[in-house]
């Protein structure tokens, strides 16, 4: 089992360098403030998803997993989208 801190240290990293930039910025900045409210088991499974389709969820251009609504509006109100 991850130790509560190494889990944070790596989800913190996934969140800020993930290869496009424009989810660099929705992710790190949303996670760097935010992280302390979150499911994290919830977040770790949604930043293992698609860079492509986190982006197109958060734009509200693709229709989002059930699982990750309330996430994804968190970011969105948290960016003002």
């Amino acid at each position: 089992m991850m130790s509560g801190s190494v889990l944070l240290k790596q989800l913190s990293y996934r969140s800020n360098h993930r290869g496009c930039k424009e989810t660099d910025i929705l992710l790190g900045k949303f996670f760097n403030e935010k992280f302390s409210e979150l499911n994290l088991q919830l977040y770790q499974r949604f930043i293992a998803e698609d860079d492509a389709l986190i982006y197109d969820w958060i734009l509200d251009r693709e229709k989002v997993k059930d699982e990750y609504l309330e996430l994804v509006q968190k970011i969105r109100e948290f960016h003002q989208i």
